[in-house]
């Protein structure tokens, strides 16, 4: 996420809650996985984040755990739902966030760790020696309690000794299952006017660009019998214009984490660009781009398309 993305994101967070999904991976021994997260002051956290608009939840808990940890997962289950109202210990200054539980199990043992800048250490923990562990947030070890640990026992008895409790997590649950429909009901109406919402700030940033491009076609009639060289002048201010106008597009794409991808004179890299042929030069060495065909593009670090090159042999 660029750092215009993160003020945005923020200021938007003044006014509504952010929505996010925490995950609960587990492994094959029962050990849940958490990672120390900067953000919020290096405490035992779980893999996460928010959830993007026409992105189901599903979809984030998948992507999110991929993203921060490398780790596939399967098994997604909800939880239960929690908030964090004006909490001093996230430090990224979000002053009201809805988090959705859940829990995952590994699609793969044999995967390796491997974190993002999201955290800087992870360890595997039982929930028995979670809920001991200092570090770990205290609204997750209230959850592995719960859910985790509790569901281990044995069913209870209608003799139990605890069963006006246990009537009592039943409809804590029942609340929690109904708060959760309610959100993605909500989530499910307002998914399309947030997706027209964010369709209409992009065109309103791109209208000034094509604005001052229909301005520039219309000042392309330029005297060809002008013995002052007035011509030459007219159309060097009317090239210095459309230049103007192409740092206006390219700013408006920087501001959306769109970048060139590098071409000419680098190395052929076949995940950045895609050779179309090949030409001999004395310039530049055998292996290296020569020429650009048609440009690449990435997005806040992931390609969304090749460049197309001619690569010198």
């Amino acid at each position: 996420m660029t750092e215009e993305q993160e003020k945005k994101q923020l200021k938007r967070a003044e006014k509504d809650p952010s929505v996010v999904v925490g995950v609960f991976v587990f492994n094959k021994k029962g050990e849940i996985l958490f990672f120390s997260a900067p953000k919020w002051g290096n405490a035992y956290s779980l893999p996460g984040g928010h959830i993007d608009v026409g992105e189901t939840i599903n979809e984030t808990v998948i992507r999110e755990v991929k993203e921060e940890t490398g780790l596939d997962i399967i098994n997604v289950e909800f939880v239960s739902v929690i908030e964090f109202i004006n909490d001093k210990r996230f430090v990224n200054g979000i002053r009201h966030i809805v988090g959705l539980n859940h829990k995952a199990e590994l699609k793969d043992e044999n995967q390796s760790v491997i974190l993002n800048e999201e955290g800087t250490e992870y360890v595997w923990l039982k929930p028995e020696d979670a809920i001991k562990n200092e570090r770990v947030l205290l609204e997750n070890k209230e959850i592995i309690k719960e859910f985790f640990i509790k569901k281990k026992k044995k069913g209870f008895s209608k003799k139990c000794k605890n069963c006006e409790k246990t009537d009592e997590y039943k409809s804590g649950w029942a609340r929690a299952q109904a708060d959760y429909q309610n959100l993605v009901k909500e989530t499910e109406k307002n998914r399309s006017e947030w997706a027209q919402y964010s369709e209409r700030q992009i065109l309103e940033e791109f209208i000034p660009v094509y604005d001052n491009f229909r301005l520039a076609t219309n000042l392309t009639n330029f005297e060809t019998n002008n013995t002052n060289n007035e011509t030459n002048a007219s159309f060097e201010n009317w090239k210095k214009g459309i230049e103007c106008i192409m740092k206006q597009f390219g700013d408006v794409l920087k501001q959306h984490g769109i970048e060139d991808i590098e071409t000419v004179g680098q190395e052929f890299n076949p995940e950045l660009h895609e050779a179309v042929d090949e030409e001999e030069s004395e310039e530049i060495e055998s292996g290296k781009i020569l020429k650009q065909v048609s440009a690449g593009y990435r997005m806040n670090g992931k390609v969304i398309r090749v460049a197309k090159v001619v690569v010198s042999k």
